[in-house]
Protein backbone atom coordinates (compact mmCIF):
# COMPACT_ATOMS: atom_id res chain seq x y z
CA UNK A 1 0.00 0.00 0.00
CA UNK A 2 1.59 3.43 -0.59
CA UNK A 3 0.21 6.83 0.74
CA UNK A 4 1.97 10.09 -0.70
CA UNK A 5 1.44 13.92 -0.18
CA UNK A 6 2.66 16.86 -0.95
CA UNK A 7 4.57 17.15 -4.27
CA UNK A 8 5.39 20.36 -5.93
CA UNK A 9 7.02 20.62 -9.32
CA UNK A 10 10.71 20.67 -9.78
CA UNK A 11 10.89 24.72 -9.84
CA UNK A 12 9.49 24.85 -6.28
CA UNK A 13 11.28 26.33 -3.98
CA UNK A 14 9.67 24.74 -1.08
CA UNK A 15 9.09 21.16 -2.23
CA UNK A 16 8.33 19.09 0.54
CA UNK A 17 8.20 15.13 -0.45
CA UNK A 18 6.32 12.82 2.12
CA UNK A 19 6.41 8.98 1.11
CA UNK A 20 4.22 5.80 3.40
CA UNK A 21 4.56 2.46 3.47
CA UNK A 22 1.94 -0.14 4.91
CA UNK A 23 2.95 -3.70 5.88
CA UNK A 24 2.25 -6.24 8.26
CA UNK A 25 4.77 -7.35 11.33
CA UNK A 26 4.42 -10.95 11.86
CA UNK A 27 6.62 -10.80 15.02
CA UNK A 28 4.35 -8.42 16.60
CA UNK A 29 1.58 -9.58 15.02
CA UNK A 30 0.75 -5.26 13.64
CA UNK A 31 0.63 -3.45 11.34
CA UNK A 32 3.26 -0.44 10.79
CA UNK A 33 3.52 2.22 8.61
CA UNK A 34 6.96 3.82 7.44
CA UNK A 35 6.60 7.86 6.98
CA UNK A 36 9.84 9.10 5.03
CA UNK A 37 10.08 12.91 4.83
CA UNK A 38 12.39 14.79 2.79
CA UNK A 39 13.11 17.30 5.50
CA UNK A 40 12.40 15.79 8.70
CA UNK A 41 13.49 12.68 10.62
CA UNK A 42 11.53 9.53 9.31
CA UNK A 43 8.87 8.17 11.44
CA UNK A 44 6.87 4.86 12.37
CA UNK A 45 3.29 4.15 13.62
CA UNK A 46 2.36 0.78 15.04
CA UNK A 47 -1.39 0.65 14.54
CA UNK A 48 -1.69 -1.10 17.83
CA UNK A 49 0.38 2.22 19.75
CA UNK A 50 -1.89 4.00 17.38
CA UNK A 51 0.74 6.90 18.02
CA UNK A 52 4.11 8.12 15.54
CA UNK A 53 7.79 7.67 16.36
CA UNK A 54 10.68 9.00 15.40
CA UNK A 55 13.11 7.11 14.02
CA UNK A 56 16.69 7.51 12.23
CA UNK A 57 17.54 8.32 9.15
CA UNK A 58 19.29 5.94 6.47
CA UNK A 59 23.05 7.22 7.13
CA UNK A 60 23.54 7.68 3.55
CA UNK A 61 20.19 8.32 2.02
CA UNK A 62 18.33 11.18 0.95
CA UNK A 63 14.97 10.57 -0.04
CA UNK A 64 13.46 7.95 -2.48
CA UNK A 65 14.05 9.25 -6.05
CA UNK A 66 10.54 11.17 -7.43
CA UNK A 67 10.77 11.57 -11.23
CA UNK A 68 10.19 14.63 -12.48
CA UNK A 69 9.40 13.13 -16.16
CA UNK A 70 5.99 13.93 -15.69
CA UNK A 71 6.65 17.77 -15.60
CA UNK A 72 9.56 17.28 -18.76
CA UNK A 73 6.54 16.07 -20.79
CA UNK A 74 4.06 18.70 -19.89
CA UNK A 75 6.51 21.57 -20.07
CA UNK A 76 7.04 19.98 -23.52
CA UNK A 77 3.82 20.01 -24.60
CA UNK A 78 2.60 16.46 -24.20
CA UNK A 79 0.44 16.13 -21.49
CA UNK A 80 -2.54 18.26 -21.05
CA UNK A 81 -2.17 17.93 -17.55
CA UNK A 82 0.37 16.45 -14.66
CA UNK A 83 -0.61 13.30 -14.30
CA UNK A 84 -0.74 11.79 -10.42
CA UNK A 85 1.53 11.46 -7.64
CA UNK A 86 1.75 7.32 -7.75
CA UNK A 87 3.83 7.62 -11.05
CA UNK A 88 6.95 8.95 -9.06
CA UNK A 89 7.49 5.75 -6.49
CA UNK A 90 6.56 3.90 -3.73
CA UNK A 91 8.00 1.73 -1.08
CA UNK A 92 7.36 -1.75 -2.07
CA UNK A 93 6.98 -4.02 0.78
CA UNK A 94 8.04 -7.73 0.64
CA UNK A 95 10.32 -10.12 2.98
CA UNK A 96 9.21 -8.54 5.83
CA UNK A 97 10.82 -4.87 4.59
CA UNK A 98 10.05 -2.03 2.64
CA UNK A 99 12.61 -1.03 0.10
CA UNK A 100 13.15 2.05 -2.77
CA UNK A 101 15.86 3.42 -4.70
CA UNK A 102 17.56 6.67 -3.32
CA UNK A 103 19.25 8.92 -5.41
CA UNK A 104 22.12 9.14 -3.17
CA UNK A 105 22.61 5.50 -3.11
CA UNK A 106 23.10 4.81 -6.69
CA UNK A 107 23.93 1.76 -6.54
CA UNK A 108 21.89 -0.54 -4.11
CA UNK A 109 17.81 -0.87 -3.28
CA UNK A 110 17.80 1.01 0.59
CA UNK A 111 15.66 -2.26 2.54
CA UNK A 112 14.16 -1.13 5.67
CA UNK A 113 12.74 -3.99 8.09
CA UNK A 114 9.43 -3.81 9.61
CA UNK A 115 10.20 -5.79 12.85
CA UNK A 116 13.80 -4.92 14.41
CA UNK A 117 13.67 -1.57 12.27
CA UNK A 118 16.88 -1.86 10.84
CA UNK A 119 18.28 -0.77 7.41
CA UNK A 120 19.95 -2.56 4.56
CA UNK A 121 21.15 -2.63 1.31
CA UNK A 122 20.69 -4.38 -1.48
CA UNK A 123 22.96 -4.31 -4.82
CA UNK A 124 21.10 -2.89 -8.05
CA UNK A 125 21.64 -4.97 -11.01
CA UNK A 126 24.38 -4.05 -13.53
CA UNK A 127 22.33 -2.50 -16.62
CA UNK A 128 20.33 -0.25 -14.46
CA UNK A 129 20.38 3.12 -15.45
CA UNK A 130 21.73 4.65 -12.76
CA UNK A 131 22.56 8.11 -13.99
CA UNK A 132 20.21 10.19 -11.72
CA UNK A 133 18.95 12.77 -13.93
CA UNK A 134 15.30 13.08 -12.69
CA UNK A 135 14.40 15.11 -15.72
CA UNK A 136 14.97 12.28 -17.95
CA UNK A 137 15.09 8.75 -15.70
CA UNK A 138 12.62 7.15 -13.68
CA UNK A 139 14.04 4.67 -11.31
CA UNK A 140 11.51 2.55 -9.55
CA UNK A 141 11.28 -0.72 -7.19
CA UNK A 142 7.98 -3.10 -7.06
CA UNK A 143 6.67 -7.07 -6.21
CA UNK A 144 6.22 -9.18 -8.48
CA UNK A 145 4.91 -12.28 -7.77
CA UNK A 146 6.13 -12.16 -4.39
CA UNK A 147 9.67 -11.24 -5.72
CA UNK A 148 11.54 -7.88 -5.79
CA UNK A 149 11.56 -6.38 -8.84
CA UNK A 150 13.49 -2.95 -10.12
CA UNK A 151 12.64 -0.94 -13.06
CA UNK A 152 13.99 2.00 -15.00
CA UNK A 153 12.96 4.10 -18.04
CA UNK A 154 14.88 6.60 -19.76
CA UNK A 155 14.83 9.11 -22.40
CA UNK A 156 16.97 9.85 -25.04
CA UNK A 157 16.08 11.44 -28.33
CA UNK A 158 12.31 11.34 -27.73
CA UNK A 159 12.48 7.62 -27.30
CA UNK A 160 11.81 5.81 -24.00
CA UNK A 161 13.54 2.50 -22.78
CA UNK A 162 12.16 0.61 -20.42
CA UNK A 163 13.80 -2.33 -18.41
CA UNK A 164 12.65 -4.77 -16.02
CA UNK A 165 14.49 -6.82 -13.81
CA UNK A 166 13.10 -9.41 -11.19
CA UNK A 167 15.30 -10.70 -7.96
CA UNK A 168 14.93 -14.93 -8.21
CA UNK A 169 16.60 -14.77 -4.58
CA UNK A 170 16.22 -12.67 -2.68
CA UNK A 171 18.94 -10.24 -1.30
CA UNK A 172 21.53 -12.26 -4.00
CA UNK A 173 22.88 -9.73 -6.45
CA UNK A 174 23.83 -12.55 -8.95
CA UNK A 175 19.93 -13.44 -9.27
CA UNK A 176 18.83 -10.46 -10.81
CA UNK A 177 17.09 -11.58 -14.16
CA UNK A 178 16.37 -8.89 -16.95
CA UNK A 179 12.22 -9.62 -17.71
CA UNK A 180 12.15 -7.80 -21.10
CA UNK A 181 13.02 -3.99 -22.22
CA UNK A 182 10.01 -1.99 -23.91
CA UNK A 183 11.20 1.18 -26.21
CA UNK A 184 8.05 3.65 -27.09
CA UNK A 185 8.07 6.59 -28.28
CA UNK A 186 4.54 6.86 -26.95
CA UNK A 187 4.28 5.58 -23.31
CA UNK A 188 6.65 7.91 -21.35
CA UNK A 189 6.45 6.12 -18.04
CA UNK A 190 5.82 2.54 -17.64
CA UNK A 191 4.80 0.87 -13.83
CA UNK A 192 4.60 -3.00 -13.41
CA UNK A 193 1.65 -3.78 -11.34
CA UNK A 194 0.82 -7.49 -11.64
CA UNK A 195 2.71 -10.78 -12.58
CA UNK A 196 0.34 -13.22 -13.99
CA UNK A 197 1.13 -17.21 -13.57
CA UNK A 198 2.61 -17.41 -17.53
CA UNK A 199 4.66 -14.60 -16.61
CA UNK A 200 3.32 -12.20 -18.36
CA UNK A 201 3.19 -8.61 -16.67
CA UNK A 202 0.36 -6.14 -16.53
CA UNK A 203 1.74 -2.57 -16.67
CA UNK A 204 0.25 0.82 -16.12
CA UNK A 205 1.52 3.73 -18.48
CA UNK A 206 0.95 7.24 -19.09
CA UNK A 207 0.75 8.20 -22.52
CA UNK A 208 1.86 11.23 -24.20
CA UNK A 209 -1.32 13.43 -24.84
CA UNK A 210 -3.36 11.67 -22.79
CA UNK A 211 -4.48 12.47 -19.24
CA UNK A 212 -4.57 9.35 -16.78
CA UNK A 213 -3.44 5.98 -16.84
CA UNK A 214 -3.79 3.08 -19.69
CA UNK A 215 -2.64 -0.30 -19.21
CA UNK A 216 -1.09 -2.91 -21.42
CA UNK A 217 0.25 -6.59 -20.66
CA UNK A 218 4.40 -7.39 -21.46
CA UNK A 219 3.76 -9.52 -24.13
CA UNK A 220 1.38 -7.14 -26.05
CA UNK A 221 3.24 -5.70 -29.10
CA UNK A 222 0.67 -2.49 -29.64
CA UNK A 223 -2.47 -1.78 -28.14
CA UNK A 224 -3.77 0.03 -24.65
CA UNK A 225 -6.49 -0.06 -22.64
CA UNK A 226 -8.96 1.79 -22.41
CA UNK A 227 -8.66 3.02 -25.96
CA UNK A 228 -11.00 5.63 -25.92
CA UNK A 229 -9.65 9.00 -24.85
CA UNK A 230 -13.29 9.36 -22.84
CA UNK A 231 -12.36 6.80 -20.16
CA UNK A 232 -10.32 8.12 -17.87
CA UNK A 233 -8.24 5.88 -15.29
CA UNK A 234 -5.81 7.32 -12.54
CA UNK A 235 -4.41 4.60 -11.50
CA UNK A 236 -5.01 0.46 -10.34
CA UNK A 237 -3.99 -1.53 -7.24
CA UNK A 238 -3.54 -5.32 -7.06
CA UNK A 239 -5.36 -6.86 -3.46
CA UNK A 240 -5.92 -9.89 -1.93
CA UNK A 241 -9.27 -11.09 -1.12
CA UNK A 242 -10.62 -11.49 2.43
CA UNK A 243 -13.36 -12.52 4.54
CA UNK A 244 -12.53 -10.08 7.20
CA UNK A 245 -15.15 -7.62 8.01
CA UNK A 246 -13.94 -4.48 7.66
CA UNK A 247 -16.64 -3.76 10.96
CA UNK A 248 -14.37 -6.03 12.98
CA UNK A 249 -11.40 -3.94 12.74
CA UNK A 250 -10.35 -1.37 15.59
CA UNK A 251 -9.31 1.85 14.15
CA UNK A 252 -7.19 5.00 16.03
Amino acid sequence: MLLFDGFKGPDDKHEVTCTWGLGYDSTSDDYKILKIDGKERNEVLALKSGSWRKIDDHPATGNPVLSAMDYLAFRHGALDCVDTPSNMGYLAFVHGAFHWVDSLLNLSVVTFSISDEVYGEIPLPEGLDLVFDIMHTKQGVSVLGGMLCVYSTRIHQREYTFKLWIMNEYGVKESWNQLFTIQSTDLYSITPKYMFSDGEVLLRCSQLRRSGSVFKTSKESSGVRPQSDSECIQDGFVYTESLISPKLLTWY
